[in-house]
């Protein structure tokens, strides 16, 4: 697993979205190194990186007793402009042979009902909430959350690992952490309680008391409905029935009658009103139609004369008009002949038939007009015999059909009108039926209730049939009951010495191996090579023994505070290499109570092989100077906190050593 990046957004001290890059940029570059004064955020850095894997089961520095939610509402920054804080981390992972890049995103709000959290898991560019519904249980598999304190730890609190006085304590929970124990002692102290709870089971009891009183109940359940039946059946049959059949009667009394003409009569009125108003809207139609043009259909005859009257006045008119037009032409036409020398026939033929046109023409234009129709009255004349008057025609017979069958429908109802009888013929009969149906109603009503009452004895019945069946088995089981418990009694006392036996065979065999892993790593980091010959842990208790040279116990007074410091930085390296998890490792203030010596065997020989990803947050007089340049080579990133006392905010600049005083 590798960290890639981490985001911060008003979180702590961090102002705003601040991101850092965290990715080793070569293999032999594990280390990022973040440097700041004390109060610059180094410990808040820490704590996001477990908040973000962890959520509420993180192990944050300054939760202490908090709840999740009054934690998160302290983390938001004081001066931010908005409520709104959070924490992203990106880290790639491999997975069954293929690396798979995932993103964590963990933002929070402060609201009038305490706080609201949203946090979402990206996979290789996908959102996944499925894995965020489940994330404390996926984080598990492979950062999990009980020895996340042996890869994310504060430098000046581990010492308590090599204290005479807590050393056995911190040992034993980390021990215990690394080799799931957690789950078997638990298991053991619900053994416990189990136990407790089976010898507090009273040995006697009153089950035949009890069957006797539910069997009892039983028989007055089932006579109590068996009677509610049959008053049902009575009513049914005696009351009910009987109203129906009065009412079947007087219903085909009152139909023989004309009742249902009369319960119609509304509806027949405004049907019979309706067609009068369309009757007489059809009448208007066709008088409005009668005052234009239809009177002309009576006349179209005459019309025919007047038009074909109008043809032949206006060739009249026209043969006056073209008579002394043509004469000027034809003298110009026999002088044309006459200049052009033609022949005498033809000119003669030619003025024979001139002659003869001008005398038909002016015979025809002798006659004397009668109409003298004008130009525009032609036009309507034209227009009436050629379409107006047919299309009037056709309109007028529609209009006649359709009022034809408008005085149908009103005689109709009129008839079923007048079919109505009248209302004191039927008012007695309507009145008794309009009782009957109420008592039939109100019958109904009743046998309703009945039937639901029924429904609820025979619930209450089921009820007590299986209370019975349950106190049959109960009086079954209880024949063996004590047997039984104390057999499991027996059992659980077993099971838990099973377990301690296995938790110490657990830790016997995985003791011996952290014990040389821890041994191994405080050799490396010792300036007295010679000092300690080997170290045990003891099983039962964890106390942690170191040995001298000549093979007798090496007392801690003779450790000073540098080598004891090393010696639980070794611890934890040696249980996180017994853990099998190749995680990042981010260490704050590593360097705090150790000398010159023992810091330059810590730059040398612990950070650069501590782990494949090392986030080292150092003050401004640890990592420095002659540390600086040995850890250089193995350097990929450098960042410092930047503090401003003004803004009361942190912000993350690259660039390490010497550190910029805050403005």
């Amino acid at each position: 697993m590798i960290f890639e990046d981490v985001t911060l957004f008003n979180f702590g001290p961090y102002q705003g979205k601040q991101r850092v890059d965290l990715a080793p940029p070569t293999p032999n570059q594990p280390v990022v190194l973040i440097g700041s004064l004390n109060g610059g955020g180094k410990t808040t850095f820490l704590d996001a990186l477990q908040l973000a894997l962890f959520g509420p089961h993180a192990k944050c520095s300054n939760r202490g007793s908090l709840s999740y939610s009054e934690y998160l509402s302290r983390c938001i920054h004081r001066r931010a402009r908005t409520t709104k804080a959070g924490v992203e981390v990106t880290f790639r992972l491999t997975v069954e042979g293929a690396e798979e890049r995932y993103q964590l995103r963990r933002y929070w709000k402060a609201n009038s009902q305490g706080f609201a959290e949203i946090f979402e898991v990206w996979r290789n560019g996908k959102l996944e909430k499925t894995l965020a519904e489940n994330w404390a249980s996926q984080v598990e598999e492979f950062f999990p959350a009980n020895i996340a304190h042996l890869f994310l730890f504060d430098g000046e609190q581990i010492e308590a690992y090599a204290s005479k006085s807590n050393s056995s304590t911190m040992i034993g929970a980390a021990i215990q952490n690394l080799l799931g124990l957690d789950m078997v002692d638990q298991l053991g102290r619900d053994l416990l309680i189990y136990e407790r709870r089976k010898r507090a089971e009273e040995n006697g009891s009153q089950q035949d008391t009890e069957i006797n009183l539910v069997e009892n109940m039983l028989v007055e359940f089932r006579q109590n409905i068996e009677a509610t039946i049959q008053e049902k059946a009575s009513m049914q049959s005696h009351r009910i029935d009987k109203q129906y059949r009065a009412l079947e009667k007087l219903e085909e009394k009152y139909r023989k009658i004309g009742g249902e003409l009369y319960d119609r009569k509304d509806i027949i009125q405004n049907k019979m009103s309706a067609s009068t108003n369309r009757m007489r809207e059809g009448e208007a139609e066709l008088r409005g139609i009668a005052s234009g043009a239809a009177p002309l259909l009576l006349v179209r005859t005459l019309l025919k004369s007047a038009e074909s009257r109008d043809q032949r006045e206006e060739e009249c008119r026209r043969a006056r008009e073209l008579t002394e037009m043509l004469k000027d032409r034809d003298k110009e036409v026999i002088k044309l002949l006459h200049d052009l020398k033609a022949e005498p026939q033809s000119m003669y033929s030619l003025e024979k038939f001139f002659r003869k046109d001008q005398a038909k023409r002016e015979a025809l234009g002798k006659k004397d007009p009668v109409l003298e129709v004008t130009p525009n009255v032609r036009g309507d004349l034209h227009a009436m015999m050629r379409g107006d008057l047919g299309q009037l025609r056709k309109k007028i017979k529609e209009k006649l059909l359709r009022q034809s069958q408008l005085c149908d429908e009103e005689k109709q109802f009129l008839l079923e009108f007048k079919s109505i009888p009248d209302s004191d013929t039927l008012d007695q009969i309507a009145n008794k039926r309009k009782e009957l149906r109420s008592e039939i109603a109100s019958l109904e009503a009743e046998l309703a209730a009945i039937e639901q009452d029924i429904e609820r004895q025979r619930r209450a019945l089921q009820s007590r049939e299986k209370m019975l069946l349950q106190l049959r088995e109960k009086d079954v089981k209880g024949r063996w009951c004590r047997d039984d418990r104390l057999r499991i009694l027996h059992h659980s006392s077993k099971v838990r010495r099973t377990l301690n036996i296995f938790r110490k065979t657990v830790i016997a065999n995985h003791v011996k191996r952290i014990e040389k892993l821890v041994f191994d790593c405080y050799q490396k980091l010792l300036r007295k090579g010679g000092l300690v010959s080997r170290l045990s842990i003891n099983p039962e208790d964890y106390t942690l023994t170191l040995y001298s040279r000549n093979g007798k116990p090496l007392s801690n007074e003779r450790l000073s505070a540098g080598e004891r410091q090393l010696l639980a930085i070794a611890l934890l390296w040696g249980l996180a290499k017994a853990s099998g998890h190749s995680l990042p490792t981010a260490i704050d203030t590593p360097l705090g109570r150790l000398d010159s010596i023992h810091r330059m065997h810590f730059v040398e020989r612990y950070l650069p092989s501590a782990s494949h990803q090392i986030i080292l947050l150092s003050t401004d007089e640890e990592i420095t100077g002659e540390y600086l340049e040995r850890l250089s080579p193995w350097i990929g990133h450098r960042y410092q906190l930047v503090y401003n006392d003004k803004t009361g905010a942190t912000a993350i600049e690259v660039g390490y050593l010497p550190l910029r005083k805050a403005a």
